[in-house]
C-alpha cells in the first residue's frame, strides 16, 4: 500500500477563555479546529482531528479537499510606534 502525505496549513491563535488562555488551531482548507492549553498541544489535537475528518470524508465516499501548497507562509510582525503617534484601535 501506497502512502500519502497530505499538507494542510494550520493556523493558531491565542484566546482569552474565562480566566486563562488556550491555543485555538485552525485548518482552513479543511474547515475544522480543535484548541490546547499550549501551542503544541493545539498543533498536536489538531493533526488528530484532520486525520479523523479526513479519514471518515473518505469513508464516506466525500471528497477529500486539495492540499495546501508549500509555497504559502504565514508570520507576523511586532510594529514598535512612536510614542508621540496616536493610535485608535
Amino acid at each position: 500500500m501506497k502512502v500519502q502525505s497530505l499538507n494542510y496549513r494550520i493556523i493558531v491563535e491565542k484566546e482569552k477563555q474565562n480566566d486563562r488562555y488556550v491555543y485555538v488551531a485552525y485548518a482552513p482548507s479543511l474547515g475544522i479546529s480543535d484548541f490546547g492549553p499550549t501551542i503544541d498541544k493545539a498543533v498536536s489535537n489538531m493533526e488528530h482531528a484532520m486525520e479523523l475528518y479526513i479519514t471518515t470524508l473518505n469513508e464516506l465516499n466525500q471528497p477529500i479537499p486539495e492540499p495546501d501548497k508549500d509555497d504559502y507562509y504565514v508570520t507576523t510582525r511586532k510594529i514598535v510606534m512612536n510614542p508621540s503617534i496616536s493610535i485608535n484601535i
